[in-house]
């Protein structure tokens, strides 16, 4: 009996040893995957950041450099998102509105005064991402409400009001190379149609050749272009954009594929706010054949803000979708506008809407508050295409931790970040693994930079949060994408 009794507490010890060094070698797994990463020839030279934390224990799985500063590239968006939820609200909407200034006549029908479009940030306006904006039927909405306040002729001019955010749309931290692109489109008070025109090219059949512009959709009155862009055997487009906001003159440059008809580029409208006010003049024209003096902006003629002191008689108001919806495209798609439109939303909220009293740091110290220490945190943009952002992986996951524990908007934000192999711009990584369909992931790329973060649940049940970025790793982007998929694949494989 004793001999049976010391061999059953000899299998028992044995079978719980066993089950520790497997709980152990797994945890090492993780550990190993960022070892090899840390390791990599590629990231010789590289910054390497990760953090992956328990959301509800708290208890980190593994960690690499997580108090180095990074730039983050578009998982800042993450951030944008998060503080823009739980300062402006799920429900929150942009409004735009259209007034006039001065009396109509009611026997001539005509108004002695001018047509004002107020802006209000609206992101939205004509956007191609939403059901009910994509048809553009705003611009009908505004020229009936127009005709139906009894107004045939308009003796003043249609003046946009772009003062809302003020005229600084492009933060002075980008790039040349992207402002003049449609992903480098700045968030102004007054933006439409996504802020982007389309150039369509015919590229010649000869490598080195030239490429022809044929169209320009929608026309922009006096956009011009000095057309570098060559022919060249490639499969995408390689082309840039070069232009400040405000200028009408753009160099293009790069290269297009072979032997291609109606090949298309994006660039950002150079001025929103005009192209607004040019617009609905056209549109109140061709709809209601209403004429009108000029269109224009305070911003090209501030002598006309005296129109401002004057009575305004709201016409109409267009509201946008909800936040929940304009964020969820936000982290879905990966739109840089939106978030800076999310990013000056929320400032100029923070300020009381008094643009004097604008805070560059309002996004750190809004954090700082909730616990998440600041330092490393440097904040520029809203999208994260700045290079002089810095964040660190750990405020990163902590911010992630945060909105999935202690936020009122946890299923909102939660639902905003896209699932890993089904959706979004992660919807071809990690195919055929465990992060498959298990992961909700951000991603970021620009120049240099390669990052991911979300959340996602392990082979053990627990919720995690990670944030994983590398900074001027050597070789190609799509290496090193698949190294740091391994290491998502790894943290949704921990065991422990």
């Amino acid at each position: 009996m004793k001999r049976f009794i010391l061999f059953f507490f000899a299998v028992v010890i044995s079978f719980s040893f066993i089950n520790a060094q497997l709980i152990e070698n797994q945890k090492h797994l993780l550990n190993t995957a960022i070892k090899n990463l840390r390791d990599d020839i590629d990231m010789k030279n590289a910054g390497i950041g990760f953090f992956a934390v328990d959301v509800n224990t708290g208890e980190v799985l593994s960690e690499l450099n997580s108090d180095l500063a990074l730039t983050p590239a578009s998982t800042q968006k993450l951030i944008t998102t998060a503080t823009a939820l739980e300062i402006l609200g799920p429900d929150f909407v942009f409004e735009t509105k259209i007034e006039y200034t001065g009396q109509i006549d009611k026997s001539t029908h005509i108004l002695d005064g001018n047509i004002i479009i107020k802006g209000g940030g609206d992101p939205c306006l004509g956007s191609k991402y939403f059901e009910k904006t994509k048809t553009h039927n705003f611009l009908n909405i505004w020229t009936d409400a127009i005709s139906e306040k009894g107004i045939k002729h308009i003796n003043g001019q249609v003046i946009a009001d772009a003062r809302y955010y003020g005229y600084d749309i492009v933060p002075s931290t980008w790039a040349w190379e992207d402002m003049g692109n449609y992903f480098g489109a700045g968030a102004c008070g007054l933006t439409i149609f996504d802020n982007f025109y389309t150039i369509y090219f015919n590229t010649s059949k000869n490598i080195g050749g030239t490429t022809r512009i044929i169209k320009i959709e929608p026309k922009i009155e006096g956009l011009t272009f000095d057309n570098q862009v060559k022919s060249e055997a490639i499969y995408s487009d390689r082309s840039y954009i070069f232009g400040a906001p405000y200028t009408y003159f753009r160099y293009i440059k790069g290269s297009l594929p072979l032997n291609k008809k109606n090949f298309k580029v994006k660039g950002s409208i150079p001025d929103p706010a005009y192209f607004t006010a040019t617009t609905l003049k056209e549109k109140l024209k061709l709809n209601k054949n209403i004429g009108a003096g000029v269109a224009t902006t305070f911003r090209k003629s501030p002598e006309l803000e005296i129109a401002d002191s004057l009575k305004h008689t709201l016409i109409c108001t267009s509201k946008s979708p909800k936040l929940k919806e304009i964020i969820k495209k936000t982290n879905f798609r990966s739109i840089n506008l939106f978030a800076e439109h999310l990013y000056k939303q929320t400032q100029l909220k923070q300020c009381n809407f008094n643009i004097k009293r604008i805070n560059k740091h309002f996004v750190r110290e809004f954090w700082a508050k909730k616990g998440v220490k600041p330092g490393g945190m440097n904040i520029y943009d809203g999208s994260g295409l700045s290079k002089y952002n810095t964040i660190t992986t750990k405020q990163l996951a902590a911010v992630l931790m945060y909105m999935k524990t202690k936020s009122k908007n946890t299923e909102v934000f939660y639902n905003s970040i896209p699932i890993v192999g089904r959706e979004g711009t992660v919807k071809r990584i990690c195919k055929g693994t465990s992060a498959e369909n298990n992961m909700r992931a951000k991603s970021g790329s620009i120049r240099n930079v390669r990052a991911y973060a979300g959340y996602t649940k392990t082979k053990s049940g627990r919720d995690i949060a990670f944030s994983l970025i590398i900074n001027n790793y050597n070789g190609k982007s799509s290496s090193a994408k698949k190294k740091l998929e391994r290491i998502m694949v790894a943290i949704t494989d921990f065991n422990l």
